[in-house]
């Protein structure tokens, strides 16, 4: 299991990161600043809810995209899939989208889904289901980087099998569910809300994009010269 963590490090690492992009942060900032809780235990419950419809979303997601690699195996059942030709060119493709994403966020101001949290102030946050629903809806509207991870699920769902392909998604829901934290309560600790500076976002963008250009061509050489990527499948 050990090479599982290592290959799905990257993964964990983007979900973390992805926490502190303004899709995240400016929800659970509007979390305090409109004083949806009335105690910390009940600000934590929030919390915990939201991540876990935030899981829920991307988990969904992964299970359509694994359907969608059951597709070609119905469709030419006698077809041999190559995994070392599945990663290298799916680690190709997901790497040029990191470096011309690198560009297109060092010349634009990148903002992912950053509109889901506008009529936040109106939901009524006493029931349990408000928070979870909130997070399923905000997990539906993916990013680029999800929409990277997406890609990688169904890489690994054709390459290897269905397990690796949601797990990937998994580390990368996980890394997600388990930011929130610090960041709510580095939020708690302050008494205005804390915007986020250009500076700041384009750094955390740069890291994530970078993890996913070095990630990919980690991929692209081991398949070059046949390693596998999870060397307890094959």
């Amino acid at each position: 299991m050990f090479e599982y963590i290592i290959i799905f490090l990257p993964a964990f690492l983007l979900g973390i990161l992805h926490t502190v992009i303004p899709c995240e942060d400016k929800a659970i900032f509007f979390f305090w600043s409109f004083g949806i809780s009335k105690t910390p235990r009940r600000s934590l419950n929030i919390l915990v809810l939201y991540g876990f419809g935030l899981i829920s979303a991307n988990l969904i997601i992964a299970m359509g995209t694994v359907l969608v690699s059951v597709i070609p195996r119905l469709i030419a059942p006698g077809l041999i899939f190559n995994p070392y030709a599945i990663n290298f060119f799916g680690a190709f493709v997901s790497m040029c989208a990191g470096i011309y994403l690198l560009f297109f966020v060092k010349t634009r101001n990148y903002m992912p889904h950053s509109k889901q949290s506008k009529d936040i102030g109106k939901l009524d946050w006493e029931k349990n289901k408000t928070p979870f629903l909130f997070g399923i809806l905000a997990g539906f509207a993916p990013c680029i980087f999800e929409l990277i991870i997406y890609s990688q699920c169904l890489q690994y769902s054709l390459g290897y099998g269905f397990f690796e392909g949601v797990l990937v998604v998994f580390y990368f829901s996980l890394g997600t569910f388990l930011g929130l934290f610090p960041l709510a309560l580095a939020k708690y600790g302050t008494s205005q809300i804390v915007k986020s500076k250009k500076n700041r976002k384009n750094t955390v963008f740069v890291l994530m994009i970078l993890i996913i250009i070095v990630f990919n061509a980690v991929v692209m050489i081991l398949s070059f010269f046949k390693i596998s990527v999870f060397p307890l499948n094959l």
